[in-house]
């Protein structure tokens, strides 16, 4: 029976390798796995915000409106 040996090089450079790959699937995979687009979740951030105050009888601060104004565009 042949014995297969493996090299302590080739298991750094294959884990060195993976490491890379693996990160930037990771990154790349989280940032298309998104159901909805920025957009979509600053207009929803938007409309919670504003059903929480209408909740408690106040109405939307004036700066909180122009921030989100400024992050849709």
């Amino acid at each position: 029976m042949e014995r297969v040996t493996i090299n302590l090089g080739s298991i750094l450079s294959a884990a060195f390798i993976f490491y890379f790959v693996i990160k930037s699937a990771v990154k790349n995979g989280i940032n298309e796995s998104f159901l909805f687009t920025q957009k979509q979740r600053n207009e929803h951030e938007c409309r919670e915000l504003e059903e929480a105050c209408k909740s408690i009888g106040e109405e939307v601060p004036e700066y909180i409106k122009e921030y989100y104004e400024k992050k849709k565009n």
